[in-house]
This record gives structure tokens, C-alpha cells and sequence, in this order.
């Protein structure tokens, strides 16, 4: 039987469609990273566009450094990192920009650009991933991308981001070199950030350890470890009250010092204000009781969701990160890439440091944004898509099960 070969010409339409149909394939498997990448700018777009849209009081900060950068004699001139960030873009404006409008579209394109070739290196995100990145994108692109210190803020996370890039195999060096770039913002930017850097050391140093502990349960060895970071705070604090007094006071009555005139400002709706009254500024216990509940309502802002429909965007952004967050945090032992493991030591030192300052949940969530460089490291990884997520859940139901059954054997 004589074979039937294909007419001339046809093997190499054959070729061509197997060509595309593989094109297309990977297209596919890489649909939602596609997606992002084209509506990204979109999503920048949108954005700038509400940013025309919103009351002044959102851009209070940004309008009082454009002010200072444009030499404004009619906007009184803070002192401190309004100084520094007022000189930085004075610098760097080498196109003449006046207006918030110009200094908003130029900042969008130029770090919204950064962004895009983040994500270029990110693995493919599921829908759920693809969906907070869009969100974390329209955020920056409202809050962040703009003149003022926020965008500043940004870019020493972004020197973070490529100190973790770097192909050095030594992660200890990689986190003390991501530390003194946080000290130095302290030194040139804001001071708080000094300690910041000091709380990644520790908190690097409390994961490695517990991280290498085979032993405790899952939830034992979060527990623990969560308690010990907060033990942390409180022995932070307990050794400033004695070696650096200064700064302990500094520490202290900051909260109250910035909500000072603000508890009565129909503007402030957002406030943190203690839960436990007294004065948190001379005594120790109650600043620390305080800091813990603070701890749980910025992570947890349900209070913010009752301010309005308008707040439920930062509500549900906020959730999100607290979501992945504590899902990374309780597989320590399973995470394979140190970079990630490194991003989550640095986010957390941000973290703890967060909650001594933060005046607001407005605030909170908008500086937290800045530090996107890290904190899309902790998101858009293989092990926080809903597939991995529904495994875990899966295991555990298997571990409780098998604990039960033990359980019933005893008492059998």
C-alpha cells in the first residue's frame, strides 16, 4: 500500500498552523501575566484621571511640597523631609514642571514603567493575583505617583528590590545590605526609618531560627513566633527607655503629637486613636497594649470599612495584603526562594515600625503602597495563587483529621 504524502506546499502550511496553535498555547498559559502587562497603563490611565477628579484634601502633603518646590511664597514651608523632598524634585525637574497635574502624569508614565518590567519577571499570577495587582497599580497611581514624599519613599524600596536581585547566594549580606539602605533613608530622608532597618535584622534573625525548627506544629511555631516579634517591640522599647531616652520620648508621644487639632477636623475621619485611654506617653504597659491592639485594627481596618463606600477600596486592599500575608507567614518552612523569604523579613520590620507612627488609616494604606518593590514579592509568587492555597487547606484538613483520629484512639 503506497503511502499518501501531502500535496507540495502542504507540509509547510501544516508547520505554519502547528507554529501558531503553539504561539497560542503559550499566549494562553501566560494569559493573565498578558493581560496585565497591556492594562496596567490602562489602569494608570484610569487612575490619573480620578486623581483630577478628587478634593484637595487627598493631596494635602503634595501640594504643600509642590508649593516649596515652585518657590511659593504663599505656602508656608515645613521643615524635616518636606525640606528634602521639596529639594529632590527641584533637582530632578528638568522640564520645567509647575503643576500637580504635570508632576502626576510625569511620575504615572516614569514609575508606572518600573512596575510593568517588574511584572515582565513575575511568574504567571491567577486571577485573584492579577486582579490586586491592577488594584495595587491604580493605588500607586493615585496616592504615590505623584510629587510628594510617597514617590520618594518608592524609590529607596525599588534600590531594596534590586539589592535582591543582585546574584549573590549570601542572603545574610543581602539583608544587611537591604538594612543600610533603609538606614540611610533614615539619615538623609526620615529618621524613623533607622529603626526600621534595625527591626528587619531582628525579625530575619527570629525567622531563620524558627524557620529551621522542624519540630513544632504549623500553628505552634506561628504563635510563637508572632509573639515573639511583639516581645521584640516591647524589649526594643524597654532598652531605648534606658540607653536612648531621647528618642524613647520621641517614641512615645508621637501619636499623640500628630493627631494633635485633628480629632475635631471633619477631614480626619481616619484617625488612629487609641482604643485604652490615659497617658500613653509616660507609661510603658499601656503604650505596648495599645500598640498590639493597633497592631490588629491597621491590619484589620474593619472600622474603616463603617467610614463610608468611599473607604472600602483601602479596606479591601488592605485585607488582601493581611490575607497573603498570613498565608506566606504560616509556610515558612516551605518557602524555596529566599528572595521571597528576605521580602517578607523586610516587610514586617516595616510593619511593626508602622505601627508606632501611622497616624491614620488613609495614611497607612498609602505609605504601605510605596512598598511595592517588596510587597509584590510576597504576592505574586507560584505558592499564594488559590490553587496553592486550596492544597494547604486540603492538607490541613487531613492533619486535623489525623489528629482527631489520634485523639479519639486516647480516649477510646
Amino acid at each position: 500500500m503506497l503511502t499518501r504524502w501531502p500535496k507540495p506546499g502542504a507540509f509547510e502550511v501544516m508547520l505554519s498552523d502547528e507554529l501558531e496553535l503553539e504561539n497560542k498555547g503559550g499566549w494562553w498559559e501566560n494569559r493573565n501575566k498578558n493581560a496585565a502587562l497591556i492594562l496596567i497603563f490602562v489602569t494608570m490611565l484610569a487612575a490619573k484621571l480620578l486623581t483630577m477628579l478628587l478634593p484637595a484634601k487627598y493631596f494635602y502633603d503634595n501640594n504643600r511640597i509642590l508649593g516649596m518646590t515652585n518657590n511659593d511664597m504663599n505656602v508656608d514651608a515645613w521643615g524635616g523631609s518636606y525640606i528634602v523632598a521639596a529639594d529632590f524634585f527641584r533637582i530632578i525637574n528638568i522640564f520645567g514642571f509647575t503643576s500637580m497635574s504635570q508632576w502626576s502624569w510625569f511620575l504615572g508614565l516614569a514609575l508606572t514603567l518600573i512596575v510593568f518590567f517588574m511584572v515582565l519577571r513575575l511568574p504567571e499570577p491567577d486571577m485573584v493575583q492579577t486582579i490586586f495587582l491592577l488594584a495595587c497599580v491604580g493605588l500607586l497611581n493615585i496616592y504615590v505617583f505623584n510629587i510628594g514624599k510617597d514617590a520618594i519613599q518608592f524609590l529607596f524600596f525599588m534600590a531594596v528590590y534590586l539589592i535582591l536581585l543582585v546574584p549573590i547566594e549570601s542572603s545574610l549580606l543581602k539583608i544587611v545590605l537591604a538594612a543600610a539602605v533603609l538606614y540611610f533613608e533614615s539619615k538623609v530622608f526620615r529618621s524613623y526609618y533607622m529603626l526600621i532597618a534595625a527591626f528587619v535584622l531582628a525579625i530575619y534573625c527570629i525567622l531563620i531560627v524558627f524557620r529551621r525548627n522542624h519540630k513544632l506544629p504549623p500553628a505552634v511555631k506561628t504563635t510563637i513566633t508572632v509573639a515573639t516579634m511583639y516581645l521584640l517591640v516591647c524589649a526594643m522599647m524597654v532598652m531605648a527607655s534606658v540607653a536612648m531616652h531621647s528618642e524613647y520620648e520621641q517614641i512615645m508621644g508621637i501619636r499623640d503629637y500628630s493627631l494633635t487639632g485633628r480629632e475635631d477636623d471633619v477631614d480626619s475621619v481616619t484617625i488612629i486613636k487609641n482604643w485604652i485611654g490615659g497617658d500613653n506617653s509616660t507609661n510603658l504597659p499601656l503604650f505596648l497594649l495599645n500598640y498590639l491592639i493597633n497592631a490588629v485594627r491597621m491590619m484589620i481596618p474593619f472600622e474603616l470599612a463603617l467610614k463610608g463606600v468611599q473607604y472600602l477600596p483601602f479596606f479591601f486592599f488592605q485585607v488582601a495584603v493581611t490575607v497573603y500575608l498570613v498565608h506566606l507567614f504560616g509556610k515558612l518552612d516551605e518557602i524555596q526562594d529566599n528572595m521571597q523569604f528576605l521580602a517578607i523579613s523586610i516587610f514586617l520590620g516595616y510593619v511593626l515600625a508602622s505601627v508606632l507612627f501611622e497616624p491614620d488609616f488613609g495614611s497607612w494604606v498609602r505609605h504601605e503602597a510605596a512598598t511595592f518593590p517588596v510587597l509584590h514579592l510576597l504576592v505574586f509568587s507560584p505558592n499564594q495563587r488559590l490553587s496553592q492555597w486550596k492544597r494547604d487547606i486540603s492538607k490541613l484538613k487531613k492533619r486535623v483529621g489525623r489528629h482527631s483520629s489520634v485523639v479519639a484512639g486516647v480516649n477510646n
